[in-house]
């Protein structure tokens, strides 16, 4: 955290810092998120201001390193986003020697990356699923729904609250997800467990060399993994809701025809 300040300072007071760390009982997991206020600030949609910043996490159990994400807050819900851009991500292992050169530049891709964040947010509205039901075959396949005691339930109504047109797009579907995960959480799921989450969900924004993915191969991914569970698992796989089986069979005629 002393290298992202040092970072910080070398903008000359251009960039204001609020945040938080928290580190997990055992010590052995740190994770943070940092705003910061200025030329940072962008507006992908008319009201919607979000504020830049990055998200640190550092973990000790073998399983990662030290992690820097550009992230983002939205000022209308206070949405927690990160990781929507793999290029603006930056990480080691504990078995290199700590880089702080690697602060530097994960505080230059807040800094400088303001506009192409803005572009691809901007973009991801123009990419829509095919209907309400099909948004929430996708938040259910990015696996977030064991972080909810009613995850349909939950995700029908944060798509409400985001979609501003007739269907949902990506970027309504993504802050949807970050909508719940930020504030209809299971009170029990540790902070780093949430941070998972919304690893999970950049897949929405973000898919790797591909950049932004299209809706319609997300949705078709969804639509035909659910599928699937239905046709191997004949008789013991749970409607997500009634109707639900129907609901996919008809999905799937789309892809397939």
């Amino acid at each position: 955290m002393e290298g992202v300040g040092r970072a910080v300072e070398q903008y000359d007071g251009a960039i204001d810092v609020e945040g938080y760390i928290s580190v997990s009982g055992s010590g052995h997991k740190m994770t943070s998120r940092l705003d910061f206020y200025g030329d940072t600030t962008i507006e992908p949609v008319d009201g919607d201001e979000i504020n830049l910043g990055l998200k640190v996490r550092s973990g000790h159990s073998g399983f990662h390193g030290l992690k820097y994400d550009v992230g983002a807050m939205r000022q209308v819900c206070s949405n927690g986003m990160m990781a929507f851009v793999s290029d603006m991500h930056f990480e080691q292992t504990h078995q290199d020697p700590y880089n702080p050169g690697m602060a530097q530049q994960a505080v230059d891709a807040v800094v400088e990356g303001a506009d192409d964040v803005e572009e691809r947010l901007e973009e991801a509205q123009e990419r829509e699923f095919q209907n309400y039901d099909e948004a929430v075959l996708v938040l259910m396949d990015t696996d977030i729904d064991q972080y909810f005691e009613e995850p349909v339930e939950t995700f029908r109504d944060a798509l409400d609250e985001e979609t501003n047109g007739d269907v949902p797009s990506l970027y309504d579907t993504y802050n949807a997800a970050t909508r719940a995960l930020t504030h209809y959480a299971d009170e029990e799921v540790p902070q780093y467990a949430l941070d998972n989450g919304y690893e999970q969900v950049g897949q929405l924004l973000d898919y790797g060399n591909y950049g932004l993915p299209d809706a319609d191969y997300l949705g078709e991914q969804a639509v035909m993994n659910r599928a699937n569970q239905y046709m191997e698992q004949a008789g013991e796989t749970d409607p997500y809701w009634d109707g639900e089986r129907e609901t996919v069979r008809d999905l799937r005629q789309t892809y397939v025809e």
